[in-house]
């Protein structure tokens, strides 16, 4: 797989596509592949970036901790690599606390915001000391403990709880090691809280989430309070990854907001 070096790191990404320019961002512990169900439908219409961010899957591991702010330097860098001036651009859970806060410093370069499962503020309560726990788990017994753990059961799609699919999750996830594991917690549990901000972003939004993802249903419902241009998206009989368990609902709903809202290169 190619490889872009921004900010001092090795990023593994993959392109797939002809047509305007759109980013995908995974999420916590996973990794680009968690877009793939997608790719051939939205490689119709767009050139799909994506990558493994710091810390995760084959890109470089750093030493942390990270902070959402690191991976937002590095999507601008990594636009600036592939000279995209702006984009469409998705985040799921972690990638969407990145894009936006990318938005809110970077707007000039997006053309839509696409959130999907997303939160706008640090964890707190049970999902905290959860974080708190799977790190404290990683560095003392590894990937594998981790991934095996009730702890992390939470984070798996149901796509992904039966073999052979849970077998190649695994495999992927032992991919990870513990200290990227950690600094990518970290980054999470130090996430600045952006829902004050969130007027401030101009660019037409998405946010959508799993109809039993408690917090990202929450947070969805105030993106379409208080951001100007916001469309809110409610994916029926899924949880956390709407894209993995509910696909072809979820990129109905995706498809018929990218229609309704044409790019601003359009």
């Amino acid at each position: 797989m190619p490889v872009a070096t921004v900010n001092g790191v090795n990023l593994s990404y993959q392109v797939d596509g002809e047509g305007p320019p759109l980013v995908l961002m995974h999420g916590f512990s996973t990794g680009l592949f968690v877009w793939e169900p997608l790719i051939d439908r939205l490689a119709r219409t767009f050139q799909v970036f994506r990558y493994d961010h710091r810390g995760h899957g084959d890109s470089g591991n750093p030493p942390g901790p990270y902070r959402i702010q690191d991976f937002a330097d590095d999507l601008e860098a990594f636009l600036n690599y592939f000279g995209l001036e702006r984009v469409d651009l998705a985040g799921h859970s972690m990638g969407g606390r990145t894009a936006l806060l990318f938005a809110l410093q970077h707007g000039d370069r997006l053309n839509r915001l696409l959130l999907v499962g997303a939160s706008g503020s640090a964890p707190e309560s049970d999902p905290r000391e959860r974080f708190e726990a799977l790190k404290e788990l990683a560095a003392a017994e590894g990937m594998t403990a981790v991934f095996d753990s009730d702890l992390y059961a939470f984070a798996l799609p149901d796509a992904w709880k039966t073999e052979p699919a849970r077998g190649a999750a695994r495999e992927r996830f032992q991919k990870n090691t513990p200290g990227g594991f950690c600094a990518a917690a970290d980054a999470i549990l130090a996430t600045p809280d952006m829902r004050g901000r969130l007027g401030e972003i101009g660019v037409p939004t998405w946010a959508c989430a799993g109809e039993h993802d408690a917090g990202p249903l929450a947070f969805a419902e105030l993106c379409e309070k208080n951001i100007p241009k916001c469309t809110r998206a409610i994916v029926p009989g899924c949880g956390h990854y709407p894209m993995l368990d509910a696909t072809e609902a979820f990129i109905a709903q995706l498809e018929e907001f990218i229609e309704a809202t044409p790019n601003r290169s359009e």
